[in-house]
């Protein structure tokens, strides 16, 4: 839980403190994107924090090595509308770095308002 707790102070704090939390080899899946390795993970997520305009944490659990959370991310999109995303985020983690995280959401909305 520390690993991703840290992860997403350094998220929120606007500095780059979030990379040190991610492992080189780290895959990210989710509806809208994949992808392998940490240079395309921080292309990524450095883009989708660019639109981020807000978020809730409502629940986190921890099991083992699994890290499983449900937020609310407020997104602007392209269009300029504000849309919010119910998420559910799967971390795994291994010797204090993320390993992997699958995100879960209905991408629709986001679909939508991205054409």
């Amino acid at each position: 839980m520390q690993v991703v707790q840290g992860f997403g102070a350094g998220m929120a704090s606007g500095t780059d403190s979030w990379k040190e939390f991610i492992a080189d080899t780290i895959t990210f899946d989710g509806p809208a994107a994949q992808v392998k390795g940490i240079e395309e993970f921080i292309g990524l997520n450095e883009g989708f924090m660019s639109m981020v305009r807000g978020n809730r944490m409502k629940k986190a659990v921890e099991i083992d090595n699994y890290v499983i959370t449900q937020v609310e991310i407020d997104v602007e999109m392209p269009t300029g509308k504000t849309i919010t995303l119910d998420m559910s985020e799967w971390y795994e983690t291994e010797n204090g770095k993320i390993m992997s995280i699958k995100v879960y959401y209905d991408a629709e909305e986001f679909r939508k308002e991205s054409v």
